[in-house]
């Protein structure tokens, strides 16, 4: 399966990172994002993903939050920002798309955008405190 033709889900509750993130991935997946666990419910229901990526909270961190896995055909990996050090998991929802989650490319790729979104919202944030535009 060609990536682009891969679906990927954006869950993340801060509207102006996913709005980066997907900006900066939409010309490699087909997008959609959410905020909300009410959301993703919803879009679950009526639409099939192949892939998800949503950051993972620090209470849910397990003993192999740093590993990738694959079982039964679907795929996990955990992705690291350089920016804030905030961790993400990409998972595949089905069997076709595994390949592609765990390509190390696709997963280097992901990262970069990942890191380029947060330094987007972080110097938006810097710009708001100081109230300076340049």
């Amino acid at each position: 399966m060609k990536v682009r033709e891969l679906s990927l889900l954006i869950i993340n509750e801060d509207q102006t990172l996913r709005q980066q993130l997907a900006s900066l991935v939409n010309d490699r997946y087909s997008l959609v994002t959410a905020a909300a666990p009410e959301q993703v419910k919803t879009l679950m229901a009526s639409k099939t993903f192949d892939l998800v990526l949503a950051p993972i909270l620090e209470a849910n961190l397990g003993e192999d939050a740093d590993n990738s896995t694959q079982t039964e055909g679907i795929a996990k990996s955990v992705l690291r920002s350089g920016v804030t050090g905030r961790k993400y998991e990409l998972r595949s929802v089905n069997a076709e798309a595994s390949s592609c989650a765990i390509n190390p490319f696709e997963r280097v790729l992901l990262e970069v955008a990942i890191e380029r979104a947060e330094m987007s919202v972080n110097q938006v944030k810097r710009i708001i405190e100081h109230n300076a535009l340049f």
